[in-house]
């Protein structure tokens, strides 16, 4: 029967527990031969001190052994860390140092050996094979982990010949001398600072090109060719009364009136903000003679022609502009007694209560015509996309028409003139415009202003009055 080998140590210790020899006598001499022999302690004492030897130089080896490898890991990391520092010291503040380190190691990587050589000849002897192992390393490392192929991927490259063509494209033209005329402008005083900082730049050399086109734009856009139209709301000022009648006796019986002014204008641009401006206009100024009862003489249609001339009156009429004086067949009646005085009077007593008369309904209107030469200031007080301009300037106005009208339903007839009314006379101009362009050269135009004539219009009148007008011109300038 096969027994188990782990109880064998039982088993002999049963079979052996009583069991003893005795050693042979010869054994036991030896024995004490060799402790008798001198000197044998000194040989225990050259032993131990081997083994003390051997033990110190087993831990001599070990620190020497560790401190090698942190020598080496040390100047691993300071290799590194002085690779990182050249590059970072090269770089603009305001830019992440990891991302261009990993840049520039991409781009170093893909030039030729014979650049690295070059570079590598900077680099002290004494870690000059060490340190070009660690940023050859560090630039594959960070090459892979970046996933960049050493030859650059097709469209990235056709994008930045796109890019490069575009820019090419623009024509790049230098004009110093211009920038230094200007250089009083804060603004060109900015821009050349900014050009000095970047040149030779390729951005900057952009910029200035386009600032300079813009220059150049703005020099040759000083002219402004523009129209204008407005209605116009029409009166008159009455500064001074020699005659029986005064101020408050003339604006009783009188009133504005609605007429118009248009024209044409050139413009220059003189300065950044001002802008002088001439041109010639067509305006109309007036005013209403109020309490007139007018009728018409039914008789004169009736009566053959050799007969009319007797049913025709002649009429003065005083007011604040002068005297009028006009022939008509109508029958004029002043409801405030004064101002009409009709010269026909030895023809007859004339009853308007006859129905031959017709009241007519009408208004007798007083209207003068000039063509005016104005030469207007416009001032930019803001220069936005929407522009306010403060605008000022005085003008001559030459008188070329001079009618006493009828007016009724909407028919206007002309019955006489106004005596003594200057031909020329001038005014003062003042008001703000808006202005908001169109297009690249066009603009619209709204300016709300208020004209005033400086001289009376009639020094032969008994009262000097001076008309004047308000009305918010609206004009479409073109610049060239």
């Amino acid at each position: 029967m096969r027994r188990d080998i782990k109880n064998m140590d039982d088993l002999l210790k049963e079979k052996f527990a009583d069991f003893e020899s005795e050693a042979p006598v010869d054994v036991w001499d030896a024995i004490d031969a060799k402790l008798s022999v001198s000197g044998g302690k000194r040989i225990a004492w050259l032993y131990k001190i081997a083994a003390a030897i051997a033990a110190i130089a087993m831990i001599g080896s070990l620190y020497l052994f560790s401190t090698k490898n942190n020598d080496l890991n040390n100047n691993s990391i300071i290799a590194k860390n002085d690779t990182e520092t050249k590059l970072n010291e090269s770089l603009p503040n305001n830019v992440d140092a990891e991302k261009i380190v990993e840049q520039e190691n991409v781009i170093e990587y893909n030039r030729s050996e014979e650049d690295i050589e070059v570079k590598t000849k900077q680099i002290p002897k004494s870690n000059e094979n060490y340190k070009i192992d660690i940023i050859h390393n560090n630039l594959i490392a960070q090459n892979n982990q970046k996933k960049f192929s050493i030859k650059e991927d097709k469209e990235i490259k056709e994008n930045r010949n796109e890019r490069i063509a575009r820019q090419n494209a623009v024509p790049v033209r230098f004009n110093f001398k211009t920038i230094e005329s200007e250089i009083a402008n804060a603004k060109f005083k900015k821009s050349k600072q900014t050009i000095e900082n970047n040149f030779p730049d390729i951005n900057s050399l952009l910029a200035i090109n386009n600032m300079l086109i813009e220059e150049e734009d703005q020099d040759k856009n000083k002219w402004i060719l523009g129209g204008e139209f407005t209605p116009l709301y029409s009166y008159r000022h009455i500064t001074n009364s020699e005659g029986n009648y005064n101020a408050e006796y003339y604006n009783e019986g009188e009133s504005p009136v609605m007429s118009y002014t248009g024209g044409l204008n050139l413009q220059f641009k003189a300065k950044d903000r001002l802008t002088i401006q001439a041109g010639v206009y067509y305006s109309s100024m007036g005013q209403s003679l109020d309490y007139m009862t007018v009728y018409a003489n039914q008789a004169y249609d009736l009566v053959s022609d050799e007969f009319k001339d007797r049913f025709i009156n002649s009429y003065e009429l005083n007011n604040s502009a002068g005297n009028i004086s006009f022939n008509t067949p109508y029958v004029i009646v002043d409801e405030i007694a004064g101002r009409v005085n009709n010269l026909s009077s030895e023809k007859g007593f004339i009853n308007t209560a006859d129905p031959i008369f017709q009241n007519l309904d009408a208004e007798i209107q007083q209207s003068f015509q000039y063509i005016e030469v104005p030469v207007i200031l416009r001032y930019k007080l803001i220069d936005k996309i929407v522009d306010l301009n403060i605008v000022g300037g005085v003008g001559a106005n030459f008188l070329v028409g001079n009618d006493v009208l009828l007016v009724y339903g909407n028919t206007k007839e002309v019955i006489g003139e106004t005596k003594g009314v200057n031909s020329v006379s001038y005014n003062g101009s003042i008001g703000f415009g808006i202005e908001y362009p169109l297009m690249k050269r066009l603009n619209i135009r709204l300016e709300p202003s208020i004209k005033y004539y400086l001289n009376s219009i009639n020094t032969n009148s008994s009262v000097e009055s001076h008309p004047y007008s308000l009305g918010i011109y609206t004009g479409i300038n073109y610049t060239f």
